[in-house]
């Protein structure tokens, strides 16, 4: 049986550049769930525009006892922005939201109670990727579904897509939330959280809306190049350390992922939406 009724927090950062028209989209689908949370940390890294103040400002007036809004003097990344507000979260939930994504009205509702009834520690679900509008779908990304199998897909890929997780707090507390020396610094927390017994899983519903934006080729060249292979090198060197990847392991994902980040863009372009969605 759902539980009508769950205290929970969830956890947004926003920074200068994001758009205050879709920041105001995301926070409205945050206040229309079917299961509402009673705290909304939203932390903003570092001085944001006009207009961005203008729309927390408002969602702060509307619901003063839900929004806490922690302001950073300086811009330090997502990770720093994200261990800044699981500080100071008042419930032992944390669910993750980016200031741009949508959630489906009954996300939190679905997870939660799935969370509770399976003793599960952290839960993703599936997404839907979008450009401009919702209705423009470029693709669904699909994950696996239970712990055994979620293991099992993370020694290739991350197995959640970090906006949609719902995380019990102990886990950040004890884990000393994201590395900050680390990106992506979601996958390593959720390998880290396995290796300490953490128990993980992921809905079969979509439960949020995805924004990739107008243009695609920006959307995906964050994970595309020398930069990005030489942070990918790092964190699976990481695991290899921690005891995740075995030599062999190590070796496969550099032979199989690290050529795939510095291909021509066009030829990255094809194939990450053809096979990795």
């Amino acid at each position: 049986m759902l539980k009508e009724t769950i205290d929970f927090s969830v956890l947004m950062s926003v920074y200068y550049k994001e758009n205050p028209i879709f920041l105001k989209k995301s926070l409205e689908s945050l206040m229309s769930q079917t299961l509402l949370a009673d705290e909304v940390i939203l932390v903003k890294d570092g001085k944001l525009t006009d207009d961005l103040d203008i729309i927390i400002d408002d969602f702060k007036l509307r619901y003063p006892n839900v929004f806490n809004i922690v302001s950073l003097p300086e811009n330090r990344g997502l990770s720093n922005a994200l261990n800044e507000g699981i500080k100071i979260a008042k419930n032992s939930i944390i669910a993750r939201m980016d200031s741009d994504d949508v959630c489906f009205a009954n996300r939190f509702e679905v997870q939660v109670n799935y969370m509770i009834a399976n003793d599960l520690d952290i839960v993703g679900g599936q997404i839907i990727e979008f450009s401009k509008d919702i209705d423009e779908v470029i693709s669904i990304r699909k994950v696996p579904l239970y712990h055994e199998e979620i293991v099992k897909f993370m020694k290739f890929r991350s197995p959640f897509s970090h906006p949609t997780i719902v995380c019990k707090k102990k886990c950040f507390e004890m884990l000393n939330g994201y590395d900050i020396t680390i990106f992506p610094e979601d996958y390593d927390f959720f390998i880290r959280a396995y290796l300490a017994g953490f128990k993980l899983g992921n809905v079969v519903e979509n439960v949020l809306y995805f924004r990739l934006g107008e243009n695609l080729s920006d959307a995906i060249k964050r994970r595309w190049g020398i930069k990005y292979a030489i942070n990918e090198v790092k964190l699976y060197r990481k695991f290899l350390k921690l005891g995740f990847f075995n030599y062999l392991d190590f070796f496969k994902v550099l032979i199989f992922k690290i050529p795939l980040r510095i291909l021509p863009f066009k030829i990255y372009k094809f194939i990450y939406f053809k096979f990795f969605r």
